[in-house]
């Protein structure tokens, strides 16, 4: 949670409140910690300029001075051993450890020595060690780990738990950190996705001439990602950014098995099958390919949705995906695919279309001899 306010008293006081809050009615949620430390006490110098210009002083001798005897001054080098060591010069602890001492300091000017509580005030504040900035305004921010779940899932509980918080006037609280990102690189992926499936509906168009052809391939896609959400579902895996890339990959897996059908299909019409008998054929005789390429894929897909090594967690999601998404497609493109592509094709479509092919064909070599 970050929280945008200048006021640090007011930023701090909601950053408590939210910490509370996630503490008490978020229960996935562990180490939850503010990013802004404690307050330090700081001693702030108020110089009279009035009083220093008749002295010929300027503040940035008075700051000289008093940095020197309190910070200290280097004031040469010791060496010793080959090392060299720096020599610092300024008040012991006991002369510059309050504020009367700092009060009590004498700054030399053209009339003699002055104290400092002579032309300037000394007070104490308290002020965070670092200040935090994002997008040039003050930023905390309230980290929270999940605990056995999701982060979407302790992102939405998070939301409900803070739907009481009273937010002040002048700040403003916004879920981010990894969460923003894994919805950012979601969003991308979807994008990824619908490239993906428009360039791979493209070529199949392109190669199979016809675009009823790549629309019976690609509802295969569809199921895919039902089988996606089943296999999710009943390991209890959560989807991150790698099962995300393994839905895209799917997109490439599981169209090779209707291209086998279909053009296959295709072949047996234009042997002169009917249609319906094409369609037989070619499920009969490309059934052992179909599940050769699937299970060769599942096979290879199984140690990685299985292994149990350290950092498998990262990568198990990847093989779950693409093993549910195949299993559920090859059962689909089996079935659905034969069954769209008879109620899309129409019997003797492709012998109208040979004989058209020839009549083109024909019709050239007529005009090649008219021209010879």
């Amino acid at each position: 949670m970050e929280i945008y306010g200048h006021d640090f008293d007011q930023t701090n006081l909601l950053a408590e409140e939210i910490r509370h809050t996630i503490r008490q009615q978020v229960h996935n949620a562990r180490d939850i910690t503010i990013s802004r430390d404690e307050d330090r006490a700081e001693l702030k110098i108020n110089i009279d300029k009035e009083k220093i210009a008749r002295h010929g002083l300027d503040a940035a001798t008075i700051s000289g001075y008093v940095y020197n005897r309190v910070a200290g001054m280097q004031a040469g080098y010791l060496k010793e051993d080959g090392e060299e060591y720096d020599i610092i010069v300024r008040l012991v602890e006991e002369n510059r450890n309050t504020i009367s001492d700092i009060e009590s300091l004498s700054i030399p000017s053209a009339g003699g020595r002055i104290k400092l509580s002579e032309i300037a005030t000394v007070e104490e504040y308290w002020t965070p060690p670092t200040i935090e900035r994002k997008s040039r305004q003050r930023i905390v921010s309230v980290k929270v780990t999940p605990h056995e779940t999701s982060m979407g899932e302790l992102a939405m509980g998070i939301e409900k738990a803070l739907e009481k918080v009273e937010v002040p006037q002048g700040a403003t609280i916004r879920l981010a950190g990894d969460y923003e990102e894994q919805q950012e690189t979601f969003a991308d992926m979807g994008l990824l996705l619908a490239l993906i499936v428009m360039l791979v509906y493209i070529v199949m168009a392109s190669q199979f001439e016809s675009l009823s052809k790549p629309f019976i391939i690609m509802m295969s896609v569809p199921f895919a990602i039902s089988g996606v959400v089943l296999a999710l579902f009943f390991t209890g895996i959560s989807l991150d950014m790698i099962g995300a890339l393994g839905v895209v990959m799917l997109v490439g897996i599981v169209v090779k098995n209707g291209i086998v059908l279909v053009d296959y299909t295709n072949l047996m019409r234009d042997r002169g099958y009917e249609l319906n008998e094409a369609i037989a054929l070619s499920g009969s005789s490309r059934l052992r390919p179909v599940l050769m390429t699937a299970f060769t894929t599942i096979l290879g897909m199984l140690p990685m949705a299985l292994s149990q090594g350290a950092g498998a967690e990262a990568w198990r999601p990847m093989g779950v995906v693409v093993i549910g998404g195949l299993l559920v497609s090859t059962l689909v493109t089996l079935i659905v695919v034969p069954v769209l592509y008879g109620i899309m094709s129409k019997h003797g479509e492709r012998d109208k279309e040979e004989r058209t092919r020839k009549e083109f064909v024909f019709l050239r070599m007529a005009d090649d001899e008219k021209q010879n």
